[in-house]
């Protein structure tokens, strides 16, 4: 199984995703990383890390009018144990990122929380959506959404 997930994710990073709605992607990303347990898969953390120099500059050249900017990084939470978290970035300057934790609300809409920097050697992926819907990036996201698609299917 972990052979057709790295095949089909190996396709799927080429591409731009339509999302179903401007959201649903980080949404989806932030409840995985909130239930998984253990390290996130290695073959999307080495792909975004790869993608990381070019989102930066763009980030710092100024992007699109609606465009939100995402990173999911191994932050320090209240018992200042790492965890991987979903940030919207505010600002990124000089190795240093700050910006706003994303959590989803009870009726599960994502919501921007406590403001947090962190320096940028702790990022594990990112993510870009655009105010039409589309995404680039979440390589970990795709990958977690690819994983529990074939295991609901291996189940039928």
């Amino acid at each position: 199984m972990r052979t057709v997930i790295t095949f089909l994710l190996a396709f799927s990073l080429t591409g731009t995703v339509h999302a179903q709605q401007p959201s649903s992607s980080l949404a989806s990303l932030v409840t995985h990383l909130e239930q998984q347990e253990g390290p996130l898969p290695e073959l999307p953390r080495k792909e975004a890390k790869r993608t990381l120099p070019q989102l930066r500059q763009r980030y710092q050249r100024g992007l699109q009018a609606g465009t939100t900017c995402y990173l999911t990084a191994n932050v320090l939470n209240e018992s200042a144990t790492p965890e991987p978290l979903v940030v919207e970035v505010a600002a990124w300057q000089a190795g240093q990122v700050t910006g706003r934790i994303v959590r989803l609300s009870p009726e599960g809409r994502t919501i921007a929380g406590a403001l947090v920097t962190f320096e940028e050697t702790v990022i594990l992926d990112w993510l870009l959506l655009r105010p039409n819907g589309t995404e680039e990036g979440n390589y970990v996201g795709k990958y977690l959404d690819l994983e529990e698609r074939l295991a609901a299917l291996s189940i039928k």
